[in-house]
């Protein structure tokens, strides 16, 4: 690839848009990413070429052109839909990536039944690039940084400065309870609500089985939490590694197993 000494020179440049779709018989499903956190301004041409063009500058692609062949916008999320399940599974290293000051959440949507995908975010991925140590699972490598003792799980975003290594927990559970990613304002409008209830699905699926997520409304009981329900403890042990400590429009979100038997009574105070 081209070198690049700043990130905006690294995604900016154009690409060629005459690659055809692998029409081999996979399905459509295993192709589509489910997209975070986009702002109004963003245009499904925009999302599209903005993402096709980081993928391609990374070497994310398999073949000429950009791998993402449709896009459709909902209100605060898109679905991107790529060529090959495998430059699927590579853009799920666009995670994390920077657009229009925004930090754009890239992960599997939550009708996904497929397995795990290892990947890593995008501050991985581009230090990697930059350095010339990208390995993509495509390639042989795990696409992630993974850190001592770890075995092969996904990396996660950084921690925050100071964050050190967590206290380990008083009792382990597979509901993950998440404070700090909503206000009350949040919650006042119906279909907001409908769209943050889907946009949490599509990002915490990523990190396993989800089989349930609540989010009490307004008014109620633990209004502005969210709990996630996994299908096994593991599951949530990845949420929670993936999910403390990053910033929500400015908040520090905070990640922490919940009693599953507060849950199963929906004592969600």
């Amino acid at each position: 690839p081209v070198a690049a000494s700043t990130w905006q020179q690294l995604t900016g440049q154009a690409v060629p848009s005459d690659a055809m779709i692998d029409s081999s018989g996979e399905d459509k499903v295993m192709r589509e990413l489910f997209v975070g956190n986009t702002t109004p301004e963003m245009t499904e041409q925009m999302l599209k070429d903005f993402l096709g063009n980081a993928m391609v500058q990374v070497g994310l692609n398999q073949s000429p052109g950009n791998p993402i062949v449709t896009c459709r916008v909902s209100g605060k999320f898109a679905f991107i839909e790529l060529r090959t399940r495998d430059e699927a599974a590579n853009a799920l290293n666009l995670n994390n990536i920077p657009y229009l000051g925004a930090q754009l959440r890239v992960g599997r949507p939550s009708k996904y039944t497929g397995p795990l995908t290892p990947h890593g975010n995008w501050e991985d991925i581009l230090a990697k690039y930059m350095s010339g140590e990208l390995q993509l699972p495509s390639q042989g490598g795990t696409g992630a940084v993974v850190a001592p003792g770890a075995g092969a799980a996904p990396a996660m975003a950084p921690a925050a400065p100071g964050a050190g290594i967590p206290t380990p927990p008083a009792f382990t559970s597979q509901i993950v309870e998440l404070k700090n990613m909503l206000t009350e304002e949040d919650l006042e409008n119906p279909d907001e609500y409908e769209e943050i209830m889907e946009d949490t699905k599509g990002e915490c699926s990523q990190f396993g089985a989800l089989k349930n997520v609540i989010i009490p409304r307004k008014g109620e009981p633990g209004a502005t939490k969210i709990f996630l329900e996994y299908m096994t403890v593991d599951d949530a042990a990845k949420a929670i590694q993936g999910l403390a400590g990053r910033t929500f429009d400015g908040r520090k979100v905070e990640a922490a197993y919940f009693e599953e038997t507060r849950f199963t009574q929906q004592d969600y105070a």
